[in-house]
């Protein structure tokens, strides 16, 4: 039996009712892979003694970290030794075919992260339709029939325009290159949303490839950290910051090639718009929920007529960055339903 060049972290913080169904998952896909690496964060529930009783692998391995989500994944990858890395986060399955095809697209195109798309499940075990990523808009607005390279700008624009959504979707449903990760770790600062703060930061360091395979499940935790409010726009903030900051950054590194010079103001120019966009679409929304109906309040209309001339700018704004590049910009921007 050949062996994947995959190392496997499986980070774990008082994790043991998900963890049965979750190693049943493992042991299709175990004995193909390299290592197996257990962070676990002192769990009290017994995850670990159940880890040790029932997980088997020839190079498995036992780590402790305090908690932290993000800080236990990168304690975790730099403990890896596969060329390749897959982050198994408790709930969130995959294949062993899904494996191998992860594995052979990363070679084929020489690529640091290969993205696919997951299905959603409900934690009863009931496909939950309607969710979607922006690795699902990608698909749409540029159908593929295998794994292909998505040049850097366009990984960034993807990163950028669905904040605080992130181009990565589920690292469950990725496989990145070891070395990568080791590199360049997840940033800590952004709750939840560490995968899209990475996507941006390192969106013009990195060689990103998207496969239109599916194979991966992710769950929807009723537990997942939820922002609202001021939480939510705090952290869109800082991540357009973030934006702003990766392009003033680059330079030009040999992943991405040079930047045109028409680009680069547009690019600084893209997470701006987006603030102002989120801006206006909240005091819309905030309006819409009124009780008296939006249609009858002049200030509702207003409000409208603000977010869509804001949706127009960055729209034309992503246009210009396309043409800039010499690419034709994809339809449609928006996949939320307009009113």
């Amino acid at each position: 039996m050949t062996t994947l060049p995959i190392s496997v972290l499986v980070p774990t913080c008082n994790s043991a009712a998900l963890l049965p169904a979750h190693l049943d998952s493992m042991q299709e896909w175990a004995e193909l892979v390299e290592e197996i690496v257990v962070v676990d964060s002192f769990s009290n529930d017994g995850t670990l003694d159940l880890l040790k009783a029932r997980l088997r692998h020839r190079n498995l391995r036992f780590f402790d970290h305090p908690r932290g989500l993000y800080q236990s994944w990168n304690f975790g990858v730099q403990q890896l030794r596969g060329k390749y890395a897959y982050i198994s986060t408790t709930g969130d399955t995959t294949t062993g075919e899904g494996l191998k095809h992860l594995a052979a697209a990363a070679g084929e195109l020489n690529a640091d992260v290969v993205i696919s798309r997951p299905e959603f499940f409900n934690p009863d075990g009931q496909r939950a339709p309607g969710r979607r990523w922006p690795i699902h808009n990608l698909l749409e607005w540029r159908p593929m029939t295998r794994p292909t390279r998505v040049e850097p700008w366009h990984v960034f624009l993807l990163a950028t325009l669905d904040v605080p959504e992130g181009i990565l979707g589920s690292s469950a449903s990725n496989l990145y290159r070891t070395q990568t990760l080791q590199r360049y770790p997840f940033p800590t600062n952004f709750s939840h949303a560490g995968d899209t703060a990475w996507g941006i930061r390192h969106a013009f360091h990195i060689s990103l490839a998207v496969t239109p395979e599916v194979f991966s499940r992710f769950m929807l935790h009723p537990s997942t950290i939820k922002l609202e409010g001021e939480e939510k726009k705090s952290l869109a903030s800082r991540m357009f910051d973030l934006a702003r900051e990766a392009v003033d950054e680059f330079q030009g590194q040999p992943s991405g090639g040079p930047v045109p010079d028409s680009a680069r103001p547009l690019l600084h120019e893209l997470p701006a718009e987006l603030q102002k966009l989120r801006e206006v679409q909240d005091r819309y929304d905030k309006v819409r929920h009124q009780p008296w109906p939006w249609i009858l309040r002049p200030t509702a209309w207003r409000a409208r007529l603000a977010r869509n001339h804001q949706r127009a700018v960055v729209g034309e704004t992503k246009a210009r960055i396309c043409k800039a590049f010499g690419f034709a910009a994809e339809q449609p921007l928006w996949t939320t339903r307009d009113t």
